[in-house]
């Protein structure tokens, strides 16, 4: 399988360089041209994974990510050299799935592609396409989480926390375990970045008035409970 990838960046040298790097491990790249109607792109290429710049003309990658979203469950990696914390928490609260921070190295942009799609699509997707916790069904496929009559579209990473927690479930998971589950190498997330990805899943289980809550277990981690 050759996998897709859509690139969205203004900076021609940095976006040509990249190309050039990916096309050698044989994955095929195509990149945006049309900043104006990035959506667009992303419905004729249909990428397996995407590679968003933040500043962009037009509209920033913030906005595009939410876009994007509407369009696609792809992986998204944020490509930046904007460093704060405040711009990782809100790449991953637009729906964004990992944070390079430029200048990067090709080797790391590279191994967060390929764990992205791994986990995507390769050799830790799990066969399986629902789980059922408490009074939650959790469809792997669609990234979607229903209860009762009422559903919620979920991001790549609120799926997999999802699907980490209910596999626990009742037990205890630890931030480690989360971490890596989520993002392969915990080396390169932001503490905080969990706790965002935590705070949203809780919300949207509120949304849907489900009985299930994630609570925090003091210096172990966290765990789903249901209230029949």
């Amino acid at each position: 399988m050759v996998f897709k990838i859509g690139m969205i960046e203004d900076d021609s040298d940095l976006a040509t360089s990249i190309k050039e790097h990916l096309i050698r491990y044989d994955f095929e790249v195509s990149i945006c041209k049309d900043f104006k109607h990035v959506d667009q792109f992303i419905k004729e290429y249909v990428p397996h994974l995407v590679l968003l710049d933040i500043n962009i003309p037009y509209y920033d990658g913030f906005y595009w990510c939410n876009e994007i979203r509407k369009i696609t469950k792809a992986p998204i990696i944020f490509m930046s050299a904007r460093s704060e914390d405040t711009d990782q928490v809100r790449a991953i609260m637009s729906g964004g799935d990992d944070y390079l921070i430029k200048p990067f190295s090709h080797d790391l942009l590279l191994a967060k592609v390929n764990s992205q799609l791994r986990r995507t699509y390769g050799e830790y997707a799990h066969n399986e396409t629902e789980v059922i916790c408490g009074d939650c069904t959790f469809n792997k496929l669609r990234f979607t989480l229903m209860c009762q009559e009422h559903q919620v579209d979920l991001s790549k990473n609120e799926a997999t926390l999802i699907e980490l927690l209910f596999d626990s479930y009742p037990n205890v998971i630890s931030r480690e375990k989360l971490l890596s589950g989520i993002w392969d190498n915990e080396l390169f997330v932001e503490e905080n970045t969990l706790n965002v990805t935590i705070s949203r899943v809780r919300k949207k289980l509120a949304d849907l008035n489900s009985q299930l809550k994630v609570t925090t277990v003091r210096g172990m981690g966290y765990k789903v409970e249901y209230e029949a």
